[in-house]
């Protein structure tokens, strides 16, 4: 069967441009005692349903996955399609009281109703929540509250590592998450992978319970050897032939060193092209002339230069003209989507009618990040809602 929660949501989101006309009906199946929830029951819900489907135009029935039945169409008064609800709360519970509250608030309601013309918003959001778009939550500790303390790293366990990741496969440990291309009109393009290491997962191979990211200088050294082994990794044959397009989390240290002329010695050049190389702000800031040294060299060769980790307060301050680059990384937060106008304008006017840098806007894990993204005109997107999105062939 197909994800028929995510598939109201698509239903949903094809009505928003004209919602005016369409009437929803929600039957809280789902809140009803165990021995009433049978099949019988339920197809006899969904024949009366059925039947008044037939009767109108541009209507559709969805059974969701708690049981729960959504049922849309255009032009039924209201009085209508409450007496078909009325006839399948009897279906189910005959003469007896409903005595829980729905999840829309409505006490002792077995059905709630909703006019699109006004109250699409409201539907919206719910059908958001049920399909998994609403938020993407965040990784917790194990009981499901916020991750506990751990340990720093010491010098002698990082060198331990360091030694260590030289010597093991490390390809389980390389994940990656495509950037996306959501332009209004078109399906959801990949654009590249983006390759990183997780370091959760090197926490849990290399020092349980311990954190390797406390002590920021002794991991930024552990990172350069990090990038050592993704490079000969990526350079590889096998890897080449799966990874056509992708972007790399890399130091400039690394960018000038001889690993990174091995591994640009074993990428044809015609790959070269698909390759972009992510470079934090930091490292930029701190080591300016490096990367206006290295720059030239890389853009000759085909790659392209992505600037990691901004906000949009950085966005505003810097001046891009001075900075060569292809795109701009910016996180999505809570504070992003509260943007003074001023701020807002001052971003809108130093990225419109630029072909470069491109904003990628990344950790877009909730759907209030998707509307921000098209709101600022924003088409390059990255996060778990995002993918959850395009999984679940979800409209954006």
């Amino acid at each position: 069967m197909n994800d028929q929660n995510a598939r109201f949501l698509i239903y949903l989101k094809k009505l928003g441009e004209k919602p005016a006309g369409f009437r929803v009906a929600h039957l809280h199946v789902s809140e009803l005692p165990a021995a009433k929830k049978t099949r019988d029951n339920l197809s006899k819900a969904i024949g009366i349903l059925s039947d008044l489907k037939s009767k109108f135009k541009d209507g559709e029935i969805f059974l969701m996955k708690n049981l729960d039945l959504v049922f849309i169409t255009k032009e039924i008064s209201k009085p209508l399609l409450a007496a078909a609800c009325d006839s399948i709360q009897h279906a189910f519970i005959g003469q007896l009281s409903v005595t829980f509250t729905n999840v829309h608030g409505g006490e002792r309601e077995f059905y709630t109703l909703f006019d699109l013309s006004y109250e699409y918003a409201k539907v919206l959001g719910w059908a958001e929540a049920v399909a998994g778009v609403a938020e993407v939550a965040a990784p917790s500790g194990g009981d499901g509250g916020p991750p506990q303390a751990k340990e720093a790293a010491d010098l002698a366990l990082l060198a331990r590592i360091k030694e260590e990741i030289h010597r093991i496969d490390i390809a389980p440990m390389l994940f990656n998450q495509p950037v996306y291309n959501i332009a209004a009109g078109a399906k959801a393009q990949v654009l590249w992978h983006e390759m990183y290491m997780s370091v959760q997962v090197l926490e849990n191979m290399f020092c349980p319970g311990m954190s390797l990211t406390s002590r920021k200088w002794l991991f930024n050294d552990l990172t350069e050897d990090l990038d050592t082994v993704v490079l000969r990794l990526l350079a590889t044959p096998e890897e080449r032939a799966t990874r056509r397009r992708m972007s790399i989390n890399v130091n400039l240290s690394t960018l000038a060193s001889p690993r990174f002329i091995d591994f640009d010695a074993q990428l044809p050049a015609e790959r070269r092209n698909g390759v972009v190389l992510e470079v934090n702000k930091t490292d930029i800031f701190e080591n300016q002339r490096q990367f206006h040294e290295l720059v030239p060299f890389l853009r000759h060769r085909g790659y392209r230069i992505l600037i990691d980790g901004l906000s949009f307060l950085n966005i505003g301050a810097i001046d891009f003209d001075g900075i060569p680059c292809d795109f701009v990384k910016v996180f999505w937060s809570a504070q992003a989507g509260n943007l003074n106008d001023e701020l807002s304008e001052r971003v809108l006017a130093k990225m419109r009618n630029r072909k470069s840098p491109l904003i990628v806007l990344a950790r877009c894990d909730s759907a209030e990040s998707i509307r921000f993204a098209k709101e600022m005109g924003i088409k390059m997107v990255q996060g778990r809602l995002v993918d959850h999105m395009v999984k679940k062939n979800i409209p954006f």
